[in-house]
């Protein structure tokens, strides 16, 4: 028996061994002897532990703690009550005590956060040029409008009347996100500025938000918070989650991130709670704020995305799987689902309340915390009956799949109507067109799982299988984290927008493989085993700094690269911002407002161009729907006509995939309009701008000037003239036949001198700016040309 004071001086002397003492305590708590395989301690710290005296050698040649009264006093514990003399409940009155963080842990997890902000923010360059904020991708300009409606007539931040402005397509959709965007819009002081501060930013809170979640589900589930800073590193450099969340990108995805990671913690806390205890969970503070938790989760999941209902299934999975973990382990599911279902009630009734009164949201979106409700009820109910006959983890498996295919049967038999309308959503979720999210994580069209998760899923997958075995030992929080994992990998396969959903769950497994591999080539302790206690974080040296550096290059460095490789993509490039920019400063030279200062365009970029030209983002619907057989179209003259009244500009780009030489995107894109010797000219459609590198042009729908005049009988007449187009000096050219009486009439799209040519004759005519844009006739003096 060693010295109980010398254990004291060493713990005092060398408080790094702390962590490994607490772990070596947790196991030498459950066994009377035990070898140095069953402790997660690295040989070093086990040998000093040994030498010490700490740590002895039992009669039968396995180890114990000398004294373990004494070091957990030396530790700062209460020594351990003797289980023969009292059968006191441990006392857990702290909320979240198994996720508490020790001040060196703070500031870890500040500098994982950080890099996780680097991740996101680092486009900031992008986002505000020009005196501008140029949010990225297309749809984040429809909830900016919507946003901006909604302050348009909004009286303060507590005018929540002004939600009425909202259209169903909103109400339907993302009323919870449009509305929390202006209301903190408001809170900051309001004003289309704000709007787009906060629509900017968002995301990278939304990300920094997902980040301590994921930090929290990773250590509540592992005990490690090794594990959890981990984790947050892996998201930080997760593409498919970085540019989902980058700055700018304000999309409906962010929005619903950190509900996803509230309801996962809350269900996770209210499973994991007092569970060696049959009644401790009643008495916990942490029991029933995890609750609430819950409840508020799903409420804020549902109402914030039209598909929220798809990003709850797992809570009704997961709640099966902890109940057929009861059974497996020989526990009785018990009263401990009462604050599940009180979770899963209040989140119900919450939905329902927001849904009568507001009207947001169809009846079958807002029933969907009611059905789950049912659903836990009777998975709860199912597992109960079970065991009371007898029946095992498997049979219950057998009877839950049983009973949810026929409560599925007996939904579509008894509401046919409800049914059709999920069937019709089901449609959409498995829908294939251009969209690029549609396409599934797997498919060649998205490039590959890897260029938006990197080697995280190659390394969170084997631990993905492994949880099972994980969760056998009694931890649920397992069973919770892959239940969510192997969900949203289901239907991140079928479409890659879930991508950002499973991001959050794949980090943290990613991030247990990753410890788990570091402590297997003596880079780190062993991972820790399920304790009541969280393992300390330590500072290694220099050298392991290094080494684990290169390890995480090794394993994320790809994913690394991909981070700024697709935010890249979704970010608004100099040649669209600055089309976007001179087609406003030409609508307002002209003095032109909606709709005739609509910008045709194709329906990827259109919203940005519309929102900063008229601020009408709205919808691309018309784009999307016509642009393609603008663009293909010989019939220059018939969608001049089509566009009259409905559009004031026409976009082009180098990358439309039109070929033909007829074409109207070929003849606009390659002369401007002007004649080629493929393709005659165009008459109404006037170049305004051109990006330096000829990528992007822009043209003005005009009336156009005619210019009249005789010519031999039959003669051909050619018209022709100098543009500038954005300092580049461009030749246009229209041509003609004059009729058999010699009268000729051609309409060109630009003012200007204009050359009238006929065999070797010429003259000269000036068309004015007048005449272009307002239709006038010109005619050409001086006789016969």
């Amino acid at each position: 028996m060693s010295d109980d004071g010398g254990a004291v001086t060493v713990l005092e002397d060398r408080p790094e061994l702390a962590a490994a003492t607490e772990d070596i305590l947790a196991v030498d708590a459950e066994r009377e002897t035990w070898t140095f395989d069953d402790v997660p301690v690295d040989s070093g710290m086990f040998g000093e532990l040994v030498s010490s005296g700490i740590v002895e050698k039992a009669d039968d040649g396995n180890y114990r703690v000398a004294n373990p009264n004494t070091v957990r006093a030396s530790l700062g514990d209460e020594p351990a009550a003797d289980e023969s003399s009292s059968l006191e409940t441990p006392d857990f009155s702290n909320a979240f005590e198994n996720i508490a963080i020790e001040p060196r842990a703070i500031a870890m997890l500040a500098g994982a956060l950080a890099v996780l902000l680097a991740a996101r923010a680092y486009v900031i360059g992008a986002i505000y040029r020009g005196g501008d904020i140029v949010l990225s991708g297309n749809d984040p300009y429809y909830y900016r409008y919507w946003v901006e409606q909604i302050a348009a007539e909004a009286g303060g931040r507590l005018d929540f009347a002004s939600l009425a402005v909202l259209p169903d397509a909103v109400t339907k959709g993302e009323p919870l996100m449009v509305a929390t965007l202006w209301w903190v819009a408001e809170l900051l002081g309001g004003g289309d500025r704000i709007i787009g501060h906060v629509l900017a930013w968002y995301p990278v809170l939304s990300a920094l938000v997902s980040g301590v979640l994921v930090y929290l589900l990773a250590v509540r589930v592992t005990n490690d918070r090794r594990v959890g800073l981990a984790s947050v590193l892996f998201l930080a450099f997760l593409p498919g989650h970085a540019f989902r969340t980058s700055l700018g990108f304000a999309d409906h995805h962010a929005f619903d991130y950190p509900w996803l990671g509230l309801t996962a913690l809350a269900l996770l806390v209210v499973l994991t709670v007092g569970r060696d205890e049959e009644r401790a969970w009643i008495s916990q503070p942490t029991t029933w704020i995890a609750a609430g938790g819950l409840g508020l989760g799903i409420a804020g999941q549902v109402l914030s995305w039209e598909a929220g209902p798809l990003l709850i299934v797992p809570v009704g999975l997961a709640v099966a799987a902890a109940t057929v973990l009861d059974l497996y382990v020989g526990r009785t599911p018990s009263l401990r689902y009462v604050p599940v279902l009180l979770g899963v009630g209040l989140g119900a009734l919450l939905t329902w309340g927001v849904h009568a009164v507001a009207g947001w949201h169809t009846t079958l979106v807002a029933s969907a915390p009611i059905l789950l409700f049912i659903g836990v009820a009777g998975v709860v109910l199912l597992a109960v009956l079970v065991d009371r006959i007898g029946g095992t983890a498997t049979q219950l498996v057998a009877v839950d799949a049983v009973v949810g295919i026929g409560g599925l049967l007996l939904v579509r038999s008894v509401f046919s109507e409800q049914w059709a309308e999920f069937v019709g959503r089901l449609d959409t979720l498995f829908r294939s067109d251009a969209i690029a999210e549609v396409y599934g994580l797997f498919s060649t069209e998205s490039f590959g799982f890897l260029f938006l998760l990197g080697f995280t899923l190659i390394l969170a997958l084997p631990v993905m299988v492994w949880c099972v075995r994980l969760a056998a030992t009694d931890n649920p929080g397992w069973a919770v984290l892959g239940t969510y994992a192997w969900y949203f990998l289901v239907l991140a396969t079928i479409q890659v927008r879930f991508v950002g959903e499973l991001g959050t769950f794949i980090s943290i497994f990613a991030g247990y493989a990753f410890v788990a591999l570091a402590a297997h080539i003596d880079l780190a302790r062993p991972t820790a085993r399920t304790s009541e206690s969280v393992r300390s974080v330590t500072i290694p040296d220099r050298k392991t700094i290094g080494l684990l550096f290169a390890l995480f290059l090794l394993v994320g460095s790809f994913g690394a690269l991909q981070v700024p490789i697709k935010t890249s993509q979704i970010v608004i490039d100099d040649g669209t911002y600055e089309t976007a920019t001179a087609l406003d400063a030409n609508a307002a030279a002209h003095e032109l407002e909606y709709p005739k200062n609509y910008v045709f365009s194709r329906w990827g970029q259109n919203r940005v161009y519309n929102y900063f030209v008229s601020g009408e983002s709205r919808s691309y619907a018309y784009a999307q729907n016509n642009y393609a057989d603008f663009a293909t179209s010989t019939n220059p003259e018939e969608w001049y006509d089509r566009l009259s009244g409905r559009a004031g500009y026409v976009v082009v780009q180098s990358d439309t995939p039109v070929n033909a030489s007829r074409a109207i995107h070929t003849r606009l894109y390659e002369s401007y309009g002007s004649r080629t010797e493929q393709a005659p000219g165009v008459a109404h459609y006037r170049p305004v701008f051109a990006t330096a590198d000829g990528r992007y042009k822009a043209f003005a729908l005009v009336p156009g000037g005619t210019i009249e005049g005789t010519a031999a009988p039959n003669a051909t007449v050619t018209a022709s003239t100098t543009l500038s187009v954005s300092n580049q000096t461009v030749e246009y050219q229209r041509q003609t036949t004059a009729g058999s009486d010699g009268a000729f009439s051609v309409t060109v799209a630009n003012p200007g001198t204009y050359t009238v040519t006929t065999g070797n004759k010429t003259r000269e005519v000036v068309v004015s700016e007048e005449a272009v844009t307002e239709g006038g006739n010109v005619s050409v003096s001086n006789g016969t040309v």
